[in-house]
């Protein structure tokens, strides 16, 4: 007994089909129709289902990442905010104290960070070797102060991560 292969649509070569079906034994045909029956649902493993679930868990690992980022992200707007609540500095000698307080607050200690005063409102910054984003973070911790910086040289140590840096420090004026 053969299976009836019947094509319900009529699609451009269709007859071709029909007549090459209709030339084959009915154990030919059968073996046909079982294979179809095999390779379509592996067909659709591994051209639909595997593509999509790979993608699913690839989209899982990126959720979990990004909300990893917006962690980081809350945390360093509320470490923002506690800078900017920081009063500004004022006086003569807060240029330089503030720096230094900055400074300790980052852990560079006197010997790392030579602060030579300018005037009221001028500071020479040199670092023979320090972290690039402790010093960074030390300059944008200022910056919130109101102060900027009016001149800067970096330059790359040997140690990874390391500079060394010249730079004349300016507070904005009031």
């Amino acid at each position: 007994m053969s299976l009836p292969l019947k094509l319900p649509v009529k699609l451009p070569g269709t007859n071709r089909l029909r007549e090459f079906l209709d030339g084959l034994a009915p154990r030919e045909r059968n073996l046909i129709a079982a294979g179809l029956l095999v390779l379509l649902p592996v067909g659709f493993y591994l051209y639909v289902w595997q593509p999509i679930n790979a993608e699913r868990e690839r989209l899982a690992q990126r959720v979990g990442q990004l909300r990893g980022e917006l962690a980081q992200l809350r945390a360093d707007g509320e470490e923002i905010k506690r800078l900017r609540a920081q009063p500004p500095m004022h006086g003569a000698d807060s240029l330089e104290a503030g720096a230094r307080a900055a400074a300790a607050r980052f852990g560079l200690s006197p010997q790392q960070a030579v602060l030579t005063v300018q005037g009221s409102d001028r500071l020479l910054v040199s670092m023979d070797s320090v972290a690039f984003d402790t010093w960074l973070r030390w300059v944008a911790e200022l910056g919130l102060q109101g102060v900027s910086l009016a001149a800067c040289k970096v330059e790359s140590l040997p140690a990874p991560g390391t500079v060394r840096v010249r730079a004349t420090l300016d507070r904005k004026p009031a």
